[in-house]
């Protein structure tokens, strides 16, 4: 009899509608395989952590929109009356009381009958801690938030995941990198207990694009020039988006180049005014520089593959998917020497000091010049991201859920 499998579809409840994040794309991609996985029987919950409006049908109607077999544990609703609802004073005491717009109604016999729970991003959910038949996973991405408070607005989300764990819970980290940053955080996490499964970029948002055609029009769209190097991330701090801009304009000064631009694609973050100060600095060269804001999905990888080359120059990640992304594009890739960036990487990319702005401005002169060499990283990159698949990052899912149960 195949073990029950039960994955919290929270993050998609919450993200799928608009925002839809990294974590929210990590999560879409692994349930889609794990539904279609025959060693495995898996069903989702939505709770709702956070005690947002949606319903258990829209996820439902969300999954069958997007091929994924995966039926529901429980049977998120409206409540059809709750007095004064709207009133402040009502609002208060059912918030004080933990009565909310929403309810659960769990199918507690299956629940019980099921071997795992993991969640691929929050807190596990103290419903869930009432079944001790569940053996309780959850996937860490990263403790950017704890370990650089100065480059992120919170930790106490981070936290509270870490807190969820507890002595009896499990743990999959998305890099080498990230475990061994959960395990000197959380030495009491014990370390047999934690997995690394890496992950992947879509096959079928990021791939060698050669529609000529397809690229002219977004290059309308959004003013794209000719020959450009690509920079794709969140506007903030992290993402050391300013270092970027700064090496590129003493490139083309120092080297007088006039046919290049750099293209900042991605949504502002929080404390994102250090890369506008850049740009506005720019003065004369501002038009060299092209802000295009977040960009559709069926948009990515023709701007990946028709750019001279990609740079990620990121301070910290948990994983760090651009590069991944922008290597399976085929696209001579320059990233960060830290955290998980080099086990994404390898060599098939050039890898530097964040921080080391002539060593930047060095490696963007070289490839700019250098069309073999430009074309060798290509190459590097697009055989390095056969390495990665999200069949085998939900095999690699499915022998953990295995290997805990049989414990």
């Amino acid at each position: 009899m195949k073990a029950k499998v039960i994955l919290d579809a929270d993050i998609i409840a919450d993200f799928y509608k608009d925002n839809r994040t990294g974590i929210f794309r990590v999560a879409l991609e692994l349930f889609k395989r794990l539904g279609k996985n025959k060693e495995i029987d898996v069903y989702y919950s939505h709770f709702s952590l956070f005690n947002l409006e949606t319903t258990t049908q829209e996820v439902d109607d969300f999954f069958q929109d997007n091929a994924i077999e995966i039926k529901g544990s429980n049977q998120r609703i409206r409540r059809s009356f709750l007095p004064f609802r709207k009133e402040k004073l009502f609002k208060k005491l059912y918030t004080k009381f933990k009565i909310f717009n929403f309810k659960n109604i769990d199918d507690e016999k299956l629940i019980e009958s099921a071997k795992v729970f993991h969640s691929f991003y929050y807190p596990v959910h103290d419903k869930v801690k009432k079944y001790p038949n569940l053996k309780k996973i959850v996937t860490i991405h990263d403790l950017i938030p704890i370990l650089f408070p100065e480059l992120h607005f919170t930790s106490e989300l981070i936290e509270k995941i870490i807190q969820s764990v507890g002595d009896t819970g499990y743990v999959i980290c998305v890099s080498q990198n990230t475990k061994k940053d959960l395990l000197h955080y959380a030495p009491h996490i014990n370390s047999d207990r934690v997995f690394v499964c890496l992950l992947a970029a879509s096959p079928e948002v990021f791939y060698v694009c050669s529609d000529v055609e397809k690229f002219k029009i977004i290059q309308t769209k959004y003013k794209i020039p000719q020959k450009y190097f690509l920079c794709l991330g969140t506007l903030e701090p992290r993402k050391n988006v300013d270092h970027i801009i700064r090496s590129f304009l003493r490139m083309i000064k120092e080297n007088t180049v006039n046919d290049l631009s750099l293209v900042l694609v991605g949504s502002m973050g929080w404390d994102y005014e250090k890369i506008f100060h850049e740009y506005e600095n720019a003065e004369e060269l501002k038009a060299k520089i092209v802000i295009t804001g977040r960009v559709a999905d069926d948009e990515l990888a023709s701007l990946y593959s028709n750019a001279h080359s990609f740079y990620y120059m990121s301070l910290y990640e948990g994983f760090g998917l651009p590069p991944l992304e922008a290597m399976q594009c085929g696209l001579a890739t320059v990233t960060s020497n830290t955290s998980s960036l080099p086990e994404v990487v390898g060599d098939a990319g050039i890898a530097l000091d964040p921080k080391d702005e002539k060593a930047l401005v060095q490696t963007m002169k070289e490839l700019y010049h250098d069309e073999d060499l430009r074309k060798h990283y290509a190459h590097k990159g697009l055989e390095r991201s056969k390495q990665f698949s999200w069949e085998k990052c939900a095999k690699e899912h499915v022998k953990i859920y295995q290997k805990i149960i049989n414990e």
